[in-house]
């Protein structure tokens, strides 16, 4: 316990003097609002200040843009430069979204069309699904399944479903031969029911 108790103390000893020799520093020596009239003597006169570049460079812009907009003005229409310079860059945009807007009108009335005649087909006439598969039709749970209600005889409907594909073939060879390919014919574009633009 001595020896802590010898290291504190010199420990304190050495940090004493320094907390002794540190005075004290004021930004000046008078202290108080009645010590100023003895250092009104020491103050300069104010310095002169100028407006600064930007106060000039602002007023000479009021008549350079006065002389950039009479500038402009100069042409054969009388219209302002950038007003002749936006006219003339998005002039084409007009037509472009005219052409746009009318074969996208002819689409969805091409659709709307397509749609009507599936709305107001009769509902007599017998809705046949290609099946891509015969299979499809034992697809079920093979538990809890009663006699006799088991995978029914396809063998009809396998063979109807092989004639047609042989039909089938039989036509797109057909094409092939008389070089009559659909999807090498030429597009025949939608029939125009509304102008939307002049030139489209």
């Amino acid at each position: 316990m001595q020896p802590l108790k010898r290291t504190g103390v010199s420990c304190a000893r050495r940090l004493r003097p320094q907390v002794q020799r540190q005075s004290r520093r004021h930004a000046s020596d008078s202290h108080g609002p009645d010590s100023h009239g003895s250092h009104d003597a020491h103050h300069s006169t104010p310095a002169n200040e100028s407006f600064g570049s930007g106060f000039y460079i602002a007023l000479a812009a009021i008549p350079a843009s006065f002389a950039l907009y009479k500038f402009s003005r100069q042409g054969t229409d009388e219209q302002p430069y950038f007003t002749r310079l936006i006219r003339d860059t998005y002039n084409g945009y007009k037509d472009r979204w005219a052409e746009r807007n009318a074969s996208h009108t002819q689409a969805m009335e091409q659709a709307a069309a397509d749609r009507v005649i599936f709305l107001n087909e009769s509902n007599n006439t017998l809705r046949r699904v290609d099946i891509r598969f015969p299979e499809i039709f034992n697809t079920g749970s093979p538990w809890n399944v009663p006699a006799g209600h088991g995978s029914a005889n396809l063998d009809h409907l396998i063979a109807k479903y092989e004639k047609e594909a042989y039909e089938e073939n039989d036509r797109k060879l057909k094409q092939l031969r008389d070089n009559n390919v659909p999807a090498e014919k030429e597009f025949e574009s939608f029939r125009k029911l509304t102008s939307a633009a002049k030139d489209s």
